[in-house]
């Protein structure tokens, strides 16, 4: 593996729960990093010790108005700017597609015509695979979107491949199902159960017997870091799924959150859903392994534990 500490390293949605776990890890590497968002700086909360750091620099803007001067200086660049939300690319669409394929295709084309980067990592997702056609899914399985949101991000993975064929661009292809841990996202269900179920609220579940891989936040953050330090040879044009490598169905993790807090609130089941009836997140990691060195260390139920640790300290 590659350990270049003077190697410096561009993060688009930086300020976000993926993007600002990656950045700490990255800086206390010793690497520099610049970190892209629409989000503004005072309101960045989950940077707020990284920005004064000297290693980070913090660039506001928004992916569509990335310009090739700001890819210069980075030999690598890792994609997180997107609208994050299945739910709400039903009511926005448009919106999705806009930053999802859109932005995307701008930082294609501002890294095609900066030249100087090694490396383009992008963060795909369980939802460009809707409708399994076997199981366990691996890399070479094909894009079968069932919504809005999963469509985005496998138009941009395509996107990803085209650009790679057409220009040389060193795609990557780094895809999860559901990340979470401390300061995620409170729109995710996972987050939204564990908060009712303390609060004595009710669970609802949309539809319950689709699953889900659910990975640590910890675990995905050290697979893009080793895919970061791997040798350009053996990583660019490739992907890999990188998550827990266990299949769990919606009802379980309700159960299971429920569990987690101690509070035996009550389960209702809700509608699927559009498109959402039949998913399946049964991912294999051994590609990930082979390759990266990468293996999973908490298991889904130890990160909705320590996840549920948060969570309490938000009363």
């Amino acid at each position: 593996m590659t350990n270049d500490r003077d190697m410096r390293i561009l993060i688009t949605g930086a300020a976000g729960f993926g993007g600002s776990n990656l950045t700490r890890a990255l800086l206390a590497l010793g690497y520099g990093v610049t970190g892209l968002d629409i989000v503004p700086p005072g309101h960045a909360a989950l940077l707020r010790n990284e920005v004064s750091n000297p290693g980070f620099n913090y660039l506001w803007k928004s992916i569509q108005d990335i310009q090739p001067r700001d890819v210069e200086g980075h030999s690598v660049v890792v994609h997180l700017a997107a609208q994050p939300d299945a739910p709400l690319a039903f009511g926005s669409p448009r919106y999705t597609v806009m930053q999802n394929i859109e932005g995307t295709v701008a930082l294609l084309e501002a890294v095609r015509q900066a030249d100087c980067v090694s490396k383009l990592l992008f963060a795909g997702s369980g939802n460009e695979i809707g409708r399994a056609l076997y199981l366990p899914i691996d890399e070479d399985h094909p894009l079968t979107p069932h919504n809005p949101y999963g469509f985005s991000k496998a138009a941009a993975e395509m996107a990803m491949r085209v650009w790679q064929l057409a220009y040389g661009i060193p795609s990557i292809v780094m895809s999860t199902g559901v990340v979470i841990g401390p300061n995620m996202r409170r729109e995710v269900f996972i987050f939204k159960w564990l908060w009712n179920a303390l609060h004595g609220n009710t669970i609802v579940v949309e539809g319950g017997k689709q699953t889900r891989d659910v990975a640590f936040i910890g675990d995905v953050v050290r697979a893009w870091t080793l895919a970061i330090q791997a040798p350009v040879e053996k990583i660019v044009g490739q992907k890999f799924f990188v998550g827990s490598g266990e299949e769990h169905s919606i009802d379980d993790l309700a159960k299971l959150c429920r569990e987690t807090i101690g509070n035996n609130v009550p389960i209702e089941h809700a509608c699927y859903r559009p498109g959402e009836e039949g998913h399946r997140e049964s991912f294999s990691v051994e590609k990930a392994r082979r390759v990266l060195s990468y293996f999973p260390e908490v298991s889904p139920k130890e990160a909705i534990s320590l996840t549920s640790e948060w969570v309490r300290t938000l009363l």
